[in-house]
């Protein structure tokens, strides 16, 4: 990383060095557009037989909030002469969670990497309306973002992809009113976003001072620039390294208490989900159904539930506002580096005549483990560990008050 000589100085980083060392959720190119896919090894005696995926959308522009912080960014800056020259927000409301022209393709690539892993399943797979189920929900499954029809539910009522908004406990108790996340999130602001506020405040000369808000959206401006334009030296100058992964952070803290292990009720509200799932394999295997190919599109935030539910994206330690910038650096699950755009997680059923049907879970090319499992689970097994969660009572689970 490079200083221009211009003071006060700017930081200078290339698009590519930002996103391939996981600042941001924009998956790497040289992996998002990567035809270089070795086909898997089924298990000795084994055959892959029905193949679910859960997949985050393409690379988006800003959603509304982003983007009236955006405006509010412009105007701290308007008289600081640092960024006198940059261009005003370019982006807009009416584009909210629009795919970008890479976020269009990008789901294009993650179906042609997905014939060539998975070769020997998809040329045995005749599309019919009964082999293969797609499913959307949110803003990916509107006329806006797809041209061809996609099956979805409506908001408040999707309990299988949009969990959180189906659940009026999770809505009173951990989206609108978490003390746990406001405390913290509190904490993070004074301890550490306000010295970035400050210092930014005197480096560049802006009064009124910066307000210690704007800085995790002063992070997604960054990131923004660099997904629609290719561009690092406007808004990503003014923030290091370390700044960029505190503003990374405040995200990744909401996403932890939101969504996944900072609350308990997280790892039980994808059942709807995994009992979906078992209900659809069990009925393969019965032969009560030909549905070989279940391909779900849907966000970050229900990838998280879903993966809290099943025990896996677990982090050593929690998410408070009191780690290190070492250990923050450290974490290994969370958006940027594994729920990324355009992620993927398949679950892979694996049968064979005699023996007991296997489960694999794979994101992102890399299997994970289910606690109490190996790579290749035995389904007896899988569904034992997971019994507490399938065939919930969701209704009654998110029964408020």
């Amino acid at each position: 990383m490079l200083c221009s000589e211009n003071e006060p100085f700017l930081y200078e980083r290339s698009p590519e060095y930002l996103i391939n060392n996981h600042f941001f959720e924009i998956r790497p190119t040289n992996d998002a557009f990567s035809l270089d896919i070795k086909p898997i090894d089924c298990p000795d005696g084994y055959t892959l037989k029905q193949l679910f995926l859960l997949a985050r959308h393409g690379s988006r522009l800003p959603k509304i909030e982003q983007v009236q912080y955006f405006d509010k960014i412009d105007k701290a800056f308007a008289n600081a002469s640092v960024a006198k020259d940059w261009p005003k927000n370019p982006f807009t409301v009416e584009q909210n969670f629009r795919l970008t022209t890479r976020g269009k393709i990008e789901p294009y690539f993650l179906g042609l990497q997905s014939l060539k892993r998975y070769e020997k399943f998809w040329k045995n797979v005749e599309y019919d309306a009964d082999v293969g189920l797609f499913d959307g929900t949110g803003p990916i499954g509107t006329c806006k973002n797809e041209p061809v029809f996609i099956w979805s539910l409506p908001q408040g009522h999707d309990y299988i992809l949009e969990m959180y908004n189906a659940c009026p406990l999770w809505n009173h108790t951990i989206g609108n009113n978490f003390t746990l996340y406001t405390e913290q999130t509190y904490s993070y602001g004074n301890k550490t976003l306000a010295p970035i506020a400050e210092r930014l405040t005197k480096k560049y000369n802006i009064n009124p001072p910066l307000d210690p808000n704007l800085i995790p959206y002063l992070f997604y401006y960054c990131e923004f620039y660099v997904l629609q334009f290719n561009r690092t030296d406007t808004w990503c100058g003014l923030l290091s390294d370390d700044d960029l992964t505190f503003g990374r952070y405040y995200w990744n803290m909401r996403d932890y208490y939101q969504y996944s292990y900072g609350n308990p009720f997280n790892e039980k509200l994808g059942c709807a989900y995994i009992t979906q799932f078992v209900n659809s394999v069990e009925d393969y295997l019965n032969g009560k159904s030909r549905m070989v190919a279940d391909i779900k599109f849907g966000h970050g935030f229900n990838m998280q539930v879903v993966f809290a539910t099943l025990g896996v994206f677990k982090n050593d330690y929690p998410l408070t506002a009191d780690l290190t910038l070492e250990q923050i650096k450290n974490l290994k699950y969370i958006e940027q580096k594994v729920l990324y755009w355009s992620s993927t997680a398949y679950f892979e059923i694996y049968t064979s005549s005699g023996k007991d049907t296997l489960f694999r879970l794979v994101v992102n090319s890399e299997p994970y483990i289910i606690p109490g499992c190996g790579e290749y689970c035995e389904w007896s097994k899988f569904k034992d560990i997971l019994s507490s969660k399938i065939n919930c009572d969701f209704e009654k689970l998110c029964a408020y008050p």
